[in-house]
């Protein structure tokens, strides 16, 4: 029902052809179901569809003189933008860490794996160490990443903009602890 009203309303103004805007039905004076319905369209010559069609993004912005932007290079990312790509980052990391672990015992029979931390924690202390905390951290940091977005699941009344940023810094700062403790172990 609503789009043949829609419909017909458009169907009709197109067959009258251009009016002033004193014979136009107004936004007002259309059914309130049928204001979202339709727009406005953009009518393109052929000959300026291919010109369109030839031109990437940025040869447009340069014809018009307009900069290209949000740009990556000038964009300041929020500190949530920050921590919630480096939480996909750490699950990332983690995938590749345990498949890789995987290859070692499959290729290196039994006890290979063990094998190879045991080479690693035997290196020396720096060594070690640089191995304990890349491993700690994405741990951490991806399981209090997931903490995180659980309580924000339970209670999205925390969520505003002072209590994400708290939460973000909150993030990075205990993770950074933690792993630094397990490193020390």
């Amino acid at each position: 029902m609503l789009r043949s009203v829609s419909s017909s309303l458009v169907r009709s103004a197109v067959r009258a052809g251009p009016t002033t805007s004193a014979s136009c039905p107004s936004v007002s004076a259309l059914p309130s179901s049928t204001v979202g319905a339709s727009r406005a369209m953009t009518i393109l010559s052929k000959e300026s569809k291919e010109e369109f069609k030839n031109q990437n993004y940025s040869a447009r912005m340069a014809k018009t003189r307009r900069p290209v932007s949000p740009h990556v290079t000038i964009y300041s990312f929020p500190i949530a933008a920050l921590t919630s790509i480096t939480t996909r980052v750490t699950g990332c990391a983690l995938s590749f860490g345990c498949a890789g672990l995987s290859i070692v015992e499959i290729f290196g029979g039994s006890g290979a794996a063990l094998s190879l931390m045991q080479d690693i924690g035997g290196s020396g202390a720096l060594v070690a160490c640089g191995a304990k905390f890349s491993v700690a951290f994405p741990l951490v940091y991806h399981y209090l990443g997931g903490v995180r977005h659980f309580v924000w699941d339970a209670k999205p009344d925390l969520l505003t903009n002072v209590d994400v940023e708290k939460a973000s810094y909150g993030l990075v700062g205990a993770s950074v602890l933690i792993s630094t403790v397990a490193m020390a172990l």
